[in-house]
């Protein structure tokens, strides 16, 4: 296999676990036709487009060289193979965490909370006429539990609503003594944190947790901070999925399914 397909392969095999081509170009600032042309061994990239590339999947550039086992691959979705020199934002943020919890175990005893793609309620923190709902993954690395989802566009600004990158969050799952804190962090440019406590209940036969939403920001006259709001599994594999996925971002009260209301209606929240 030559430098060239080699490159190709392990640039497919690492899209692959980072989500749809055209974002990954977006990221990357690179030219979708010229990304095209990398996936499909048809073109070297320049030297500082490549360790843009590595920078990116946390790789070096052996992987112009060597073609990347199952079992590297494997760590590098996990998030725990990292040959490239770790940016010190990242250091800091490792650094504060192993500080912070240097003996907690928050990762253990998470069999009520399920991995899967769950379906988010909560009142909207941007307007108080209606809710809000969206998706995220909930999955386990090695060992943490990490979530990841995307805002809709409708509650972002309109000149980032093209950018899946920009509209992105991230998470942590931590158990508690009592119930679920799930801490968000989001994209650039808002950086903003949230968090979720929950804790889970019966509804029907799906998985399903209710608590409070927390969006760390200064208080608004027309919005809210803190709202309550309901998690439930996502059953009924792509179809049910796609069913959630295009569903409103906003409804109004009135029009919130009747078995939701209950756990997200506002009961004089003031914040």
């Amino acid at each position: 296999m030559s430098v060239l397909e080699v490159f190709g392969q392990n640039l497919r095999n690492l899209t692959a676990l980072r989500g749809s081509q055209t974002s990954i170009a977006q990221d990357l600032d690179i030219n979708r036709i010229q990304f095209q042309r990398y996936l499909r061994s048809e073109s070297f990239p320049k030297p500082n487009v490549l360790r843009k590339i590595c920078d990116y999947f946390g790789v070096d550039a052996r992987i112009l060289t060597d073609l990347l086992t199952p079992a590297q691959l494997e760590l590098i979705s996990a998030g725990l193979y990292k040959t490239a020199t770790m940016p010190p934002e990242i250091a800091a943020m490792q650094e504060a965490v192993g500080f912070c919890a240097p003996d907690q175990d928050y990762f253990h005893g998470s069999n009520e909370f399920p991995d899967g793609i769950y379906q988010i309620w909560r009142g909207a923190n941007s307007r108080r006429d209606c809710a809000t709902q969206l998706l995220m993954r909930v999955h386990t690395l090695a060992a943490a539990r990490v979530v990841r989802g995307y805002t809709s566009r409708d509650l972002s600004p309109r000149h980032l609503r093209g950018f899946g990158r920009k509209r992105e969050f991230r998470g942590m799952v931590l158990r508690q003594r009592e119930g679920y804190t799930i801490l968000f962090f989001h994209s650039e440019p808002s950086r903003a944190i949230s968090l979720m406590h929950l804790r889970t209940i019966e509804l029907g036969l799906m998985s399903a947790a209710t608590g409070i939403s927390v969006l760390a920001r200064s208080e608004q006259e027309f919005g809210n901070r803190i709202t309550r709001c309901l998690v439930m599994k996502v059953e009924g594999g792509l179809p049910g999925m796609l069913e959630a996925a295009r569903m409103p971002a906003f409804l109004p009260w009135d029009e919130v399914p009747k078995q939701i209301y209950p756990f997200i209606r506002p009961q004089k929240e003031c914040f």
